[in-house]
């Protein structure tokens, strides 16, 4: 018998991730589970100042960006999975692929749901891959997801129009004064 109490699912907010957080709804509903969504914020743009021409980045910068990047996240999980499954979101900073790791065992999550990228070649070779180094390092199984071929979790209809117009709104109210 399979039991799962904690799920997590790691994003960076790609198509990939929000077909991984179908998944990871989807097993956390099935066991009545808790589902923690989390982002990491990658320390290599801060520690090369990469996001602030190349200087260190002053805190103000790091939280104004900790602050926007956590209203993405609140945005990423609709409301119709908040209503389904208890999630909470978390965000901490670091390597992807260890943080990921770190906090699978540190809060002895039971699944970890991941996106692929599908990234091969000199990319692969040079970047590696966030989900390959999880699924060897994980302490828990860990589902990849890939971006094709079919579906294995049923699509809200209404649930996908939703997300659709939500953010439809969003676009829309960025550009407008």
């Amino acid at each position: 018998m399979i039991r799962l109490k904690k799920v997590l699912a790691p994003t960076d907010f790609s198509e990939g991730s929000k077909r991984a957080l179908r998944y990871a709804v989807s097993f956390a509903q099935e066991y009545k589970a808790s589902l923690t969504v989390l982002h990491v914020i990658d320390v290599i743009y801060y520690d090369y100042g990469w996001m602030y021409g190349g200087v260190p980045m002053p805190d103000r910068i790091v939280c104004e960006h900790d602050d926007k990047v956590k209203a993405c996240l609140e945005e990423f999980v609709p409301q119709g999975y908040r209503d389904r499954v208890d999630i909470s979101l978390e965000l901490i900073h670091g390597q992807p692929f260890r943080e990921i790791i770190r906090y699978a065992r540190e809060k002895e999550m039971d699944l970890v749901v991941l996106a692929t990228q599908g990234r091969m070649g000199l990319s692969h070779l040079f970047l590696g891959s966030v989900a390959e180094k999880v699924v060897r390092g994980a302490p828990c199984p860990v589902l990849t997801v890939h971006m094709g071929g079919r579906d294995l979790v049923e699509i809200d209809e209404e649930e996908t129009e939703r997300e659709a117009n939500s953010s439809d709104h969003a676009e829309g109210d960025g550009g407008e004064s």
